[in-house]
């Protein structure tokens, strides 16, 4: 009982000062690097949590990115137990096609899929504006979803694979958008986002802690209120490993947080859903 009243304490007092240093760039990778980057590759972000068997299967399929000059991956590890064995997973594989670079860091404790941010707002502040991909290791990718994620990328939109149209009060009253339909809301695991928007430090200083994980709703708001269009990116993706998507613990939390951030009657998550 002791020992979580000070653990509890302690993390309410150094997580504030670890979010700050991490936003602001400070933060330390490991670059596995097969052939020189260049400025016209692909930036694609991605979280590692409770999947690590997945790494493979995803460096595979953005090796197999076709009609790109190249990938750079840019990973970041919220699980410290596993740190060995992503870096033996990076040290042996030997990418054959797009796959140029992957940049790993692995994070003091779990700050969930907020950190892949701190990578776009870091390469905008070295490179200025320019498209980042973001993807989740539960995602199937096909061979041409980074040429079309940069086909439609504009710096005055969000596109994802994950759009949908809001039809009820809920964060659950939802249907699948259509490419070139109405979108009000997105979820970012399969999005090509302009990375200049996350120098706004906002995006992560006034999200409150109780909802630090559910990053869905609140790029959808915060891109919302910078003026950016949202829309579907039509490309397909197949979905595996559902059953250890952290959402399923977040059905309340994340009607809650919607009633929050818009203010509406949030009478209780339906029964199921879709992903995001």
């Amino acid at each position: 009982m002791i020992a979580d009243v000070v653990r509890d304490r302690v993390r309410r007092v150094v997580q504030p000062v670890v979010k700050r240093r991490l936003m602001n760039g400070r933060f330390t990778s490991t670059a596995f690097e097969w052939r020189p980057v260049s400025d016209d590759m692909a930036d694609v972000l991605m979280c590692l949590w409770n999947r690590k068997e997945r790494l493979e299967d995803m460096l595979r399929l953005l090796d197999a990115q076709k009609d790109v000059s190249g990938v750079r991956l840019y990973l970041w590890n919220n699980q410290r137990r596993d740190d060995d064995y992503y870096r033996d997973v990076l040290a042996r594989f030997e990418p054959r096609g797009a796959l140029a670079r992957v940049d790993y860091v692995t994070s003091p404790f779990n700050l969930g899929a907020m950190t892949r941010f701190y990578w776009a707002k870091k390469i905008a502040d070295r490179r200025g504006s320019r498209p980042v991909i973001v993807v989740d290791d539960d995602e199937e990718l096909h061979d041409d979803f980074v040429r079309i994620a940069l086909d439609h990328y504009d710096p005055a939109a969000i596109s994802a694979f994950w759009a949908f149209v809001i039809t009820g009060p809920t964060y659950w009253d939802r249907e699948f958008s259509i490419p070139g339909g109405r979108v009000d809301h997105i979820g970012p695991g399969g999005i090509v986002v302009d990375a200049a928007l996350f120098q706004d430090t906002r995006f992560f200083t006034e999200l409150p802690d109780k909802y630090w994980l559910l990053d869905d709703i609140w790029l959808t708001n915060f891109a919302r209120r910078k003026g950016l269009e949202l829309r579907k990116l039509p490309v397909e993706m197949e979905m595996v490993l559902d059953e250890t998507n952290q959402y399923w613990g977040q059905l309340q939390l994340k009607v809650d947080f919607y009633q929050y951030v818009y203010g509406v009657p949030a009478p209780g998550a339906a029964a199921g859903g879709t992903t995001a």
